[in-house]
């Protein structure tokens, strides 16, 4: 049953909210809120989310940070941008914080759940898709303004250990992701992967070669995709999903470690986790290979990737932990590293 607490695991990187002051502008060396979320729309604009409510938004490169408490005072922990304007973020008690102005104002949404919302993804200023705790799925199509829940595959199969005592309604899903404005995918508890062909009104089981969690999901166009999860678990498709194989993949020595995203474009991608774990691909996600991290960053988890067409990003983690990727290479932005 360890894969039906993997939620406990990830769901403590959730802190409690507490009272931020007014909005602030603070060097990135400064920063120390753990974080959860990043996600840049080109080269110098950007945001994070993490704990004590507070919502990043940066327009130089990630060199300084204006922050700002968010309007529910709760912990945000997946975030969608499309543009330098429309940012979408979710987070605890099925909250949804839409900025519509860069991040200079925000507004929530209402979600009509509760359940906690541990990802979020817009493929254009209308359609968006967000998943969380005990199968709850949502998607809109106006932008937020309304989200409808959608029902899980009633054919949903769960590894037999689990399926007599767990409702195949209620899995967690940790992520979600659209390749292209019909073609989404969601991954959570037990390895379950689903995909939808019609921009997330309907979906379908797709077949897992393995049955640990996954946490993270990422298509960088509709045939070839990646997801991520338990015990260094790092999955690839080539063909939309119809089939997913297991990649082997080195690991800090004597631990399995678990994988929290994984994003690639172009030639160069990363995958990140806990405990520095950190995977990088330069063939487009065909293989992968160890990162090396300096042993200050052993004890610190990596929770986001926002990747560049031209594979540089950024990656972040806890206590303030911001990684600058630069296709095969990082370079921590913390000055204690």
């Amino acid at each position: 049953m360890k894969n039906r607490f993997a939620r406990i695991a990830l769901a403590a990187l959730v802190a409690s909210a507490a009272p931020s002051g007014a909005v602030e502008r603070l060097p990135l060396a400064e920063l120390r809120q753990n974080l959860f979320a990043t996600c840049f729309v080109n080269d110098q604009d950007g945001f994070m989310v993490g704990d004590l409510a507070r919502i990043f938004r940066t327009g130089d490169g990630g060199k300084t940070w204006e922050y700002k408490e968010a309007p529910n005072k709760l912990s945000l922990v997946a975030l969608s941008c499309l543009d330098k304007s429309h940012v979408w973020a979710s987070g605890q008690s099925g909250e949804i914080a839409f900025s519509a102005d860069g991040g200079a104002t925000w507004q929530l949404q209402t979600s009509g759940v509760k359940r906690q919302l541990l990802d979020v993804a817009f493929v254009n200023p209308q359609r968006g898709l967000a998943v969380g705790d005990f199968g709850t799925l949502l998607r809109t199509e106006d932008g937020g303004t309304t989200w409808s829940k959608i029902a899980l595959p009633t054919d949903l199969k769960l590894p037999p250990d689990v399926a007599e005592v767990v409702d195949p309604g209620d899995v967690v899903l940790y992520g979600v992701t659209f390749a292209d404005a019909e073609h989404a995918w969601a991954v959570g508890e037990f390895g379950v992967i689903l995909a939808s062909d019609d921009a997330g009104v309907t979906w379908h089981q797709q077949t897992n070669p393995g049955e640990t969690s996954l946490f993270g999901v990422s298509f960088s166009d509709a045939q070839h995709g990646w997801a991520v999860g338990l015990e260094a678990t790092l999955l690839t498709t080539t063909d939309g999903g119809t089939s997913w194989r297991k990649e082997t993949v080195q690991t800090p020595k004597g631990f399995l470690l678990s994988l929290y995203d994984v994003q690639v474009r172009g030639n160069y991608g990363w995958a990140v986790g806990n405990s520095g774990f950190l995977l990088n691909t330069k063939d487009a996600g065909a293989t992968w290979q160890l990162v090396n991290v300096p042993i200050q960053m052993g004890g610190s988890w990596l929770r986001g990737v926002s990747l560049f067409p031209d594979g540089r990003g950024f990656i972040v983690g806890a206590r303030g932990l911001v990684l600058s990727a630069d296709r095969d290479k990082f370079t921590p932005s913390k000055a204690q590293l």
